[in-house]
């Protein structure tokens, strides 16, 4: 029988010369640290996205935007701030200061474009990018709720533009503050400017973010969501200038609330106590406050209906 068998079965097994390994049985372990819960994940996901939103953690291409946006936002209340220093030397910073361009009132008309961009190109990215790579069921599989995960996201977002809304403000009236004769005197004069800039921040903030995050939250294509956010800020007051020409009606008057930067612009000429430049916001005749109101709900209904689509959506 044993001449019947192949020649490979005939052949003793010889035990293996190269180099062997170790196997050792770990075993699965649990974990022993704290759990944080879902305020903890929040709050950490909150964070995540106002560093995303400037690039950091991410490669360098994506700091390019953010940072050069931020950067010229800056720009001007620096070189206000220069010039208001080397005026005051020269014994003439009172009239130099009357006459620039660069003040509290007048920063906001300065940064919007700036800002709007800054959505543009960020928003897409902190909304888009999760729904694109399907990155939404690990989130949704923890102690984050879907309405956590909006508003961490618009939060965030909103945050960022606070930041560089608010940053030019603050060098500006820093500045103000340590070009005066008298810094006392000088602080005592600009700060009654804070609470004012402070608010025009934040409905600014509210109301772009909300905006972007609306738009970005419901297109996740990148491309689709930018060209969305530019068009928002921009086809509206084109719109509602040319249905006031045409009819003048008082339908005309009230379709400058469908208009962000117009709604924006009659809040921030009512909070500084001047005259809007803005020939539609002078024409239509609303009290200021009836601007800051429409910012406010431009900015809760564009939340609410962002945390609707992540409560809907599929995953």
């Amino acid at each position: 029988m044993s001449d019947a068998m192949p020649p490979f079965a005939r052949v003793a097994a010889t035990p293996a010369t190269g180099r062997g390994g170790s196997i050792y049985d770990l075993g699965y372990q649990r974990y022993g640290g704290p759990r944080l819960g879902r305020r903890a994940a929040a709050t950490a996901l909150l964070r995540n996205t106002v560093k995303s939103a400037f690039g950091i953690g991410r490669g360098g291409r994506a700091k390019i935007a953010p940072f050069t946006l931020s950067g010229l936002a800056v720009l001007p209340a620096i070189l206000a701030v220069g010039i208001a220093g080397l005026a005051a030397q020269a014994g003439g910073g009172g009239v130099l200061d009357r006459a620039s361009p660069v003040r509290y009132e007048t920063y906001h008309s300065l940064t919007i474009t700036l800002l709007v961009l800054f959505c543009a190109a960020q928003a897409p990215e902190l909304f888009g990018r999760d729904q694109r790579y399907g990155v939404l069921p690990l989130y949704f599989s923890r102690a984050l709720t879907r309405t956590d995960y909006a508003l961490a996201r618009i939060g965030g977002l909103m945050l960022a533009l606070l930041m560089v809304d608010l940053l030019p403000q603050f060098i500006l009236f820093t500045g103000r503050v340590l070009v005066a004769s008298d810094p006392v005197t000088g602080l005592s004069n600009e700060l009654p400017a804070v609470p004012k800039f402070v608010a025009q921040a934040l409905l600014t903030a509210g109301v772009l973010g909300g905006l972007s995050a609306l738009i970005a939250a419901w297109t996740p294509r990148r491309a689709y969501a930018t060209a969305g956010i530019i068009a928002v800020s921009i086809i509206p007051p084109v719109v509602v200038a040319l249905l006031d020409s045409l009819s003048g009606s008082d339908l005309a008057r009230w379709l400058i609330f469908l208009s962000p930067s117009d709604i924006l612009d009659g809040a921030n000429a009512w909070l500084f106590g001047g005259l809007s430049e803005n020939p539609i916001i002078v024409k239509s005749g609303f009290p200021g406050p009836a601007y800051v109101a429409g910012a406010v709900v431009v900015a809760v209904g564009a939340i609410g209906l962002t945390v609707r689509r992540y409560q809907r959506i599929a995953t």
